[in-house]
């Protein structure tokens, strides 16, 4: 059966930690002392070898740090021993539960949102990248109120040639990336473009037609009308037994069987 409490531990951050430059003594402790407080720490930790969330060191070691790659992921590091050091968390030998629950408490709540803002920033980067790669087709020519500057009537005509990203829009224009966003953004409002994120079709654009033609002053058949065909000149009337009276008075009628 779970417990409120049990729900609870259940939900905490699994976070990690690692331990390097204590003493053997210090670092059974260290350990020991983690698992007896996981009770009552906001996060769950649990000890790994390296790549861990946060690096425990003893004082000798904090003093020469080892050189990092810049690329890494930035690891809180929290000291242990007799000689605090420049900067940075640091706890005294002998350890105290309590000193050392608040301090895994307020490191684990730093990595905790540090890790929120890196999971943020990567959605906002796919986001920024997808929308860059996501092409727009013109369903038709847009209002005059759109086309208020030079610039708009060439993303425009481009636009009505083949259809193209955000990113393609602005080499090819020269536009700024600003102007073609907010272009594209007009039309989206005003309903004049199709983009490829829609989901319709397998081209992933809507499959929508135009009451008109993307290019102004034209009108393109839609294929569900009719063919309008070309008015015929009139047909001359011909009055019932007109040709026989024209055979009659050239003497071309048959005086009927002969006797």
């Amino acid at each position: 059966m779970n417990t409120p409490v049990a729900a609870s531990r259940a939900r905490r951050p699994l976070l990690s930690f690692s331990v390097e430059g204590l003493p053997a003594r210090d670092e059974l402790l260290f350990k020991s002392l983690v698992r007896l407080l996981d009770h009552r720490t906001h996060q769950h930790w649990a000890w790994q070898v390296e790549d861990a969330d946060l690096r425990v060191v003893g004082d000798k070691l904090a003093a020469a740090p080892p050189e990092e790659d810049p690329a890494d992921r930035p690891v809180p590091l929290l000291t242990i021993g007799d000689t605090p050091p420049s900067r940075g968390p640091f706890l005294r030998l002998p350890l105290h539960a309590d000193a050392l629950e608040a301090m895994l408490n307020r490191l684990g709540a730093m990595v905790v949102h540090a890790r929120e803002l890196g999971l943020a920033a990567a959605s906002r980067s796919r986001n920024e990248q997808a929308a860059l790669s996501e092409e727009y087709r013109l369903l038709r020519w847009p209002s005059s109120t759109l086309l208020d500057t030079t610039m708009r009537l060439k993303l425009a005509t481009l636009l009505a040639s083949r259809p193209a990203s955000l990113q393609a829009l602005q080499q090819r224009s020269n536009a700024s990336a600003q102007e073609c966003a907010d272009f594209i953004s007009a039309l989206e409002r005003a309903g004049f473009v199709a983009s490829s994120g829609g989901g319709h079709g397998a081209t992933g654009f809507a499959n929508s037609r135009a009451p008109e033609s993307i290019w102004p002053d034209s009108h393109i058949a839609t294929g569900n009308e009719a063919p309008h065909a070309a008015p015929s000149a009139p047909r001359a009337t011909v009055e019932p037994g007109l040709l026989a009276r024209i055979r009659s008075r050239l003497g071309l009628l048959s005086s009927g069987p002969r006797a």
